[in-house]
């Protein structure tokens, strides 16, 4: 298989403009040096295996489809079964999170489904709707 570094690049530099990141921004995320990032976008020099990794994971996106752009899915594996937006974007952004601010952000969400189971099982309870709210509230 022969590599075409110029259309390897281009992927990489729109699906990092895609996704509104900086060569800086990527130096920042991986440790990948701007002047380096820039030769690998305009087709100078190949990635290495694991700048491919660090880049994988930054731009969310297959090794595969950087390296031969025919990958089904343009995404990291994870993303490919989920058509619901919302439910993509909530996965990106929380890849993109620190493990504490992750942490934290699960702690909202079990705090939320609780909330929630709890409003559900007050509203099939023979209760009253008085007394109900003040199960929840």
């Amino acid at each position: 298989m022969d590599l075409n570094g110029q259309a390897i690049g281009k992927r990489i530099r729109k699906r990092r403009k895609e996704l509104g990141l900086t060569q800086l921004d990527i130096k920042a995320a991986t440790g990948i040096s701007s002047g380096n990032l820039s030769d690998i976008e305009n087709g100078n020099r190949l990635p290495s295996a694991s700048t491919l990794v660090h880049l994988s994971n930054i731009l969310q996106c297959s090794v595969d489809w950087m390296l031969t752009g025919l990958s089904p899915h343009s995404e990291n594996p994870c993303f490919s079964g989920i058509e619901n937006t919302a439910a993509r974007t909530l996965l990106q952004g929380f890849q993109q999170l620190s493990p504490r601010d992750q942490e934290e952000l699960l702690e909202i969400l079990s705090i939320k489904l609780r909330k929630s189971q709890l409003e559900n099982t007050a509203k099939s309870s023979p209760l009253t709707n008085t007394a109900a709210s003040d199960l929840v509230g």
